[in-house]
């Protein structure tokens, strides 16, 4: 028929392939599970194995909690500001006048980072 070459699989061949369990539910249900396994750091299916099994065999995927999300944003931003303001001060270091536009920039950057932060922990105190 054809002589062209068969594409190969991508992937293993020997990967260990688990069975898996589905369960129908409601949209109650699913949100009441989904935010339960939120409250407890785990995926949906960590969750389910947890309830189920005395000691699961497979791994829990533990999801970062709110908190340490916004942490993260947090410091992201925190260290995106310390980097602009760290080339301006090398840029002074070296005797070079930084533009007056760009350290008042840095300077609101740094002004509107500061309230963003303290109002979005005093949120989540």
């Amino acid at each position: 028929m054809s002589d062209a070459p068969r594409a190969k699989r991508s992937g293993s061949e020997s990967r260990q392939r688990h069975p898996r369990v589905y369960s129908r539910v409601s949209d109650a249900e699913r949100a009441r599970i989904e935010m339960d396994a939120a409250a407890c750091g785990l995926s949906v299916g960590a969750y389910l194995r947890s309830l189920a099994l005395d000691k699961p065999e497979t791994r829990a995927v533990r999801r970062p909690l709110a908190d340490e999300i916004l942490l993260a944003q947090i410091k992201a931003q925190a260290g995106r500001i310390g980097g602009n303001l760290a080339q301006l001060l090398r840029l002074a270091n070296r005797g070079e006048i930084p533009d007056i536009e760009e350290l008042q920039e840095a300077a609101q950057a740094t002004r509107d980072f500061f309230v963003a932060a303290m109002e979005t922990l005093r949120r989540n105190a």
